[in-house]
């Protein structure tokens, strides 16, 4: 057994905590059971719906869509293609409960468009500036090696002409 010291202790836990909280990392986001649509349910007419309470908390469920309405606590909603999501390749809906028009994906980008808050032009600010960065580290790479081929060479015609 080692003989270490309570601060020696204390440094070894910590770098073992360090070390699983780096490895630790963001789960990916599962359905709940309760909202997912198999394909048959899909085929009959079914989505998966993430309802939003007054409260701010949500739900998840799956409710059938008759002639383009969902029908969710009694209370009608819209459910036209307009309003309709993706998740795995199923159809899906996210219902606030105070309005009959559930979270809509074009609305949301025209506004965000009108408001001019997209992430549209920080995508191309980023990628050329990663570009700029990768061709700036080339060029000090090839620099750093024509000039060590210079080096060697005039170090061989020194040795040639009788140096030393």
């Amino acid at each position: 057994m080692e003989n270490l010291t309570l601060k020696d202790e204390i440094r070894k836990l910590n770098e073992n905590f360090q070390e699983l909280v780096k490895k630790k990392e963001a789960k990916k986001f599962r359905l709940p059971w309760k909202a997912r649509v198999s394909k048959k349910r899909a085929k009959e007419g079914y989505a998966g719906i993430c309802y939003i309470n007054e409260n701010r908390s949500v739900n998840f469920m799956k409710v059938p869509i008759k002639e383009g309405t969902i029908i969710i606590n009694g209370t009608p909603h819209l459910a036209t293609t307009d309003y309709m999501l993706n998740f795995k390749n199923k159809p899906f809906l996210i219902v606030p409960s105070w309005n009959t028009e559930p979270f809509s994906p074009v609305e949301n980008l025209e506004e965000a468009t009108a408001n001019k808050k997209t992430t549209y032009g920080y995508r191309l600010l980023l990628n050329t500036l990663k570009s700029e960065q990768l061709e700036t580290k080339k060029k000090v790479g090839t620099a750093i090696i024509i000039l060590i081929i210079l080096a060697i060479l005039a170090g061989g015609y020194y040795l040639l002409k009788g140096g030393i």
